[in-house]
């Protein structure tokens, strides 16, 4: 075990007095027993863990195990834990520690994935007393696949300033006869002295400061619960009303919530409320389920259900191009989506109108199940993406979205399921490359296509800045056909794409997993307006992390919109699941998302019925409508596409663009297929382009706003133009 003693910084002492010390204690399992000590099942691995030590793996599905670090407290005190260990993709996304510490035991989970650096997880900050009665604890027993035993870090902790989190009122949107009921969970490292709830309204101009409690007594909750109540008088319809808590610990510091207001008499601001339902496990699967899931969310105002109705090149529906899922139980003539949209959009007896999102999982084709004769690999195996080493995977396989097949065939799939159902909204899942080791994208069509772009021969080495654009080019593309093509079918169907934040490059996005590991370049495509919302899958326990790409994406959403999705499955509560989703909605997100039914608080040791009793009580008292958005509702441009071909072949690169406009240039697809987003109404001047052809310019108009105009045009025959409305 290494101990180190840090003297603190004197701070403005003629101010402060403070003259604390900062024990640290490091336990690693190089260190052995008894500060360390396994037990079942580990191995050692070859990498390096902390300090360029070793560390030590076992499996979820290996005996029982566990491993423990006990450090020896030389002083008595609260100290924040740190565990430090080398991440990697297939790591537990939920490791459970328990922490024995001077008041009791905790249970504290963390996400061990990510992309095989060192990294330093918080567990939590605790008391102990001295001596060796203080440990952590880590066990095998958790969601799949490899736990990590490598050093866990103690460190003394810092006098922190009391904690506001939680805060709630209610009703939510009060009318005039109704006071309002705030509550404030409120912590401190030692104790809280006061909190006050300071009001003020306009445009009466009155103002008030009322004491908060914890006894009980004032709709608190219980006594000596951290929760802290106060209640708001009404006032007249129209009236705003902004409020903010201030808390003061018993060392004088102080903690000053950000303001939050209501109008009184105002309507639920709309947003969408999601849930995304999985169709692996129990969601659409027979006639019950989808009555249940329903049911659960007109109970509890979730407007929108994201259900999965193709995971690995099936359906759950009646397709007329891909098999049908094997996993139905609800018979031969079940049709999973139409009973969920049935049930969905009845708003008889005054039932509220449910959204019904197809989740679609794009180019992740197979997870190694025997394939079905007519499924796409089966029929078409040449679109297979294949690694640098000339592997297809050994379960996972993937499409390859630099085949134009490959991508046409998914756009074909989400068509024909947009024209048979009455569906409000594509969701686009594993819309990128794959995170699995070795480098993706080596289909032999595609790389051909890469090299005749760029004039290069050979495989492209995988350092190549070139192959990582034209990797990013070709999901870039597949989304915006969906989204071109999937407007001209139906404009008020809504398209979203679950989008990655693996890891701390929120503020370096170009160096993200997202942009340079699996070339979901998902920024990009929120500041070209391809798609109308990003569902972000914003999978974390990490507060700066969670907020960090929280913050980005709405940062990024100028032209479209965000719906933030939590990973409630891993949070070790349901309340920090509701902080996630509370944290962005004051953000100002156009939705709030939950990964996923009937896993809400599978990380937790509360129930599903206690997640969403908080999240009826906490985010949705009264029902709300998801948004319009309004650049299709009220759309300010229109639309060119279409599809360039020479001789009736299609034209692959050929750059199409307004004539005297540089800024609007793009190139064709795979198929010779173009669109050109954002076009002013009126008659313009397109000019089609390709090395050693003859361009071509004809003119094209935008009748008006939210028109999408067809131009498709042979090198060597005469251009036609169309408008699709």
């Amino acid at each position: 075990m290494k101990t180190k003693t840090f003297p603190l910084l004197l701070i403005l002492i003629l101010v402060f007095s403070i003259n604390a010390i900062a024990d640290e204690y490091i336990v690693d399992n190089d260190d052995g027993a008894p500060a360390y000590q396994q037990y079942g099942t580990w191995q050692m691995s070859s990498s390096s863990g902390y300090d360029g030590g070793t560390y030590l793996f076992t499996h979820y599905d290996d005996p029982p195990s566990s491993a423990s670090w006990t450090p020896e407290i030389l002083t008595p005190g609260r100290y924040e834990i740190y565990y430090m260990f080398r991440s990697g993709s297939n790591r537990s996304p939920s490791a459970p520690f328990t922490i024995t510490h001077a008041q009791g035991i905790d249970i504290v989970r963390i996400n061990m994935s990510g992309s095989g650096a060192i990294t330093e997880e918080f567990l939590g900050e605790f008391l102990f007393d001295a001596g060796t009665s203080g440990s952590v604890q880590l066990s095998n027993d958790g969601p799949p696949i490899v736990f990590i035993a490598d050093a866990v870090r103690f460190v003394t902790a810092v006098d922190d300033p009391p904690e506001i989190t939680e805060i709630t009122r209610s009703p939510g949107y009060p009318q005039e006869t109704e006071p309002v009921i705030i509550t404030a969970n409120i912590k401190d490292d030692s104790s809280v002295t006061s909190a006050v709830l300071n009001y003020s309204t306009s445009p009466s101009g009155s103002s008030d400061s009322l004491i908060m409690h914890d006894d009980g007594l004032h709709s608190d909750g219980e006594s000596n619960d951290d929760i802290y109540g106060a209640t708001i008088p009404p006032f007249p319809d129209g009236e705003e009303v902004e409020y903010y808590i201030i808390a003061t610990d018993d060392m004088d510091q102080v903690t000053e919530s950000d303001p939050l207001s209501y109008i009184v008499g105002l309507k639920t601001p709309r947003e969408y409320r999601s849930i995304w339902a999985d169709s692996w496990n129990r969601s659409i699967l027979d006639a019950s389920q989808v009555e249940e899931l329903v049911q659960t969310c007109r109970e509890n105002n979730i407007n929108t259900i994201m259900a999965e109705i193709r995971k690995i090149g099936d359906a759950y529906y009646n397709s007329n191009i891909e098999p049908r899922a094997t996993n139905i139980t609800g018979g031969p003539q079940f049709d999973p989506l139409d009973y969920l949209i049935q049930l969905a959009h009845d708003t008889s007896e005054g039932k509220k109108y449910i959204h019904v999102h197809g989740w679609f999982v794009m180019q992740r084709i197979t997870k190694g199940e025997t394939l079905n004769p007519n499924h796409i690999l089966s029929t078409h195996p040449e679109y297979v993406m294949y690694n640098s080493g000339g592997s297809t995977g050994t379960t996972n396989k993937f499409l390859d979205p630099g085949h134009p097949g490959a991508v046409d065939h998914n756009v074909a799939v989400i068509m024909d399921c947009l024209k048979n159902y009455d569906i409000d909204g594509i969701n686009l899942d594993y819309i990128r490359y794959p995170e699995e080791s070795g480098e993706w994208g080596y289909n032999p069509t595609s790389v051909a296509r890469f090299n005749a772009f760029y004039g290069k021969t050979g495989n492209p080495f995988a350092s190549d800045p070139d192959w990582d654009d034209w990797r990013r080019e070709c999901v870039t593309f597949e989304v915006k056909k969906i989204y071109v093509k999937a407007w001209m079918i139906k404009p008020h169907v809504v398209l979203t794409a679950d989008t990655i934040n693996w890891g701390y490059n929120y503020d370096n996005y170009t160096a993200s997993s997202a942009y340079a590991g699996v070339f979901q370049d998902w920024v990009g495509w929120l500041q070209k307006g391809i798609m109308d919302y990003n569902a972000l899958m914003n999978y974390s326990t990490s507060t700066s992390r969670y907020e960090g790409w929280t913050d980005l994406s709405l940062a990024s959403d100028d032209k479209r919109g965000s719906i933030i999705g939590i990973g409630a499955y891993l949070q070790s509560s349901v309340q920090r699941s509701m902080d996630q989703l509370l944290y962005a909605r004051a953000k100002g997100a156009d939705g709030l998302n939950i990964y996923d039914w009937y896993s809400e608080a599978s990380g937790t040791s509360e129930s599903r019925s206690d997640f969403y009793s908080a999240l009826k009580s906490q985010l949705y008292p009264d029902w709300a409508d998801p948004p319009e958005p309004k650049w299709k509702t009220d759309p300010v441009y229109g639309i060119f596409e279409g599809n360039v071909s020479n001789y009736s072949s299609p034209v692959d690169h050929a750059t199409v663009l307004i004539d005297g406009s540089p800024a609007t240039a793009t190139h064709t697809d795979g198929s010779g297929w173009y669109a050109i987003l954002e076009v002013s109404p009126g008659s313009h001047m397109l000019r089609f382009s390709k090395p050693g052809l003859s361009d071509v310019v004809t003119s094209a108009t935008i009748p008006k706003a939210g028109d999408i105009i067809t131009v498709d045009i042979d090198f060597f025959r005469t251009p036609t133009a169309w408008v699709n409305y």
